[in-house]
This record gives C-alpha cells, sequence and structure tokens, in this order.
C-alpha cells in the first residue's frame, strides 16, 4: 500500500491496476466516485462508480490487492457539496 492515498465515501479516485496477459504486463486505470467502503484490514474492499456515455458502471475492487499498482484522489466530491447546499439558502 505504498502508493495509495487515504480516502473516503463521495471522493473522486483514480485506481490504476496491473493486468498481465500472457507475458506482457499493462496497466489500465479507472477513475470515478467511491460509493462503498467495506471490511477492515486485509479484507477491505471499496466500490467506484463511474460513467460513461450515460451507463454506470460499479466496480469492486480489494485494497490489499497486488494488482492495484496505485490510488490517487482527483478531487474530494463532499467538500463541493458542503459549498453548494450553503449558496442554496
Amino acid at each position: 500500500m505504498e502508493n495509495f492515498v487515504e480516502f473516503k465515501e463521495g471522493d473522486s479516485i483514480k485506481v490504476s491496476q496491473k493486468i498481465t496477459e500472457g507475458k506482457k504486463e499493462r496497466v489500465t486505470s479507472f477513475s470515478g466516485v467511491v460509493t462503498k467502503i467495506k471490511g477492515s484490514g486485509e479484507n477491505k474492499t471499496f466500490t467506484v462508480k463511474q460513467t460513461l456515455e450515460g451507463i454506470e458502471v460499479e466496480r469492486i475492487f480489494p485494497i490489499c490487492s497486488p494488482a492495484i499498482a496505485s490510488i490517487s484522489r482527483i478531487e474530494d466530491m463532499r467538500k463541493k457539496k458542503k459549498r453548494n447546499k450553503k449558496k442554496k439558502k
């Protein structure tokens, strides 16, 4: 867990995952909003929801998976929601 940042539900993150096909290895990324964090310790998982062209895709990642290359936070969505609520009043 060296390339990981702290994140919570509602944060927008980018997960880079290693995929091995035969002898070749490549890294793919999946970015979206964290909707759920479950478990504790090594059994901890998190769900990321991404919307592409009106279709929602959810993926569940184990936090201790050796296939995850890095996790980076794009932005904190919870802070934006708080600002929007104050403007509406």
